[in-house]
């Protein structure tokens, strides 16, 4: 009744690993090179993430940047060639966003909120049918 018994013909050894003898890991040094090795590796795989994140961070930016001028340019074009146009729709953003505000100082539904919302639909309709 022996159960502390080796009954296969690996060595004993005292690292836990199975199979392998303790002086089959090698040197000191082979261990410090692995782990040099290994680090090595990590801080590579680390340095291409960070190049690819930058890579695809800067692509973004660029069409970003790209795709804002262009809507720039449209909007002082449009502005250029209907004043009248740009000034009703900015007097009208004006006016809602003031009631919008006037609104948000007053606690409860008072009757600038009843009167508010209305006035800001309407005006956001007047300014998107000026602009198709």
């Amino acid at each position: 009744m022996e159960n502390n018994k080796n009954l296969s013909n690996e060595p004993i050894n005292t690292t836990g690993t199975k199979g392998t003898s303790p002086t089959s890991h090698g040197t000191g040094s082979d261990v410090a090179n692995m782990a040099a090795s290994a680090t090595q590796r990590a801080k590579e795989g680390v340095q291409t993430a960070y190049e690819e994140t930058k890579q695809v961070v800067n692509d973004a930016y660029g069409k970003t940047t790209e795709v804002l001028s262009n809507t720039y340019d449209q909007a002082m074009v449009y502005g250029k060639d209907n004043p009248g146009k740009l000034t009703l729709i900015a007097f009208g953003a004006g006016i809602g966003i003031g009631v919008l505000l006037a609104s948000g100082f007053t606690g409860g539904r008072s009757r600038s909120s009843r009167i508010g919302e209305p006035i800001v639909t309407a005006l956001s309709e007047v300014a998107l049918a000026f602009l198709k």
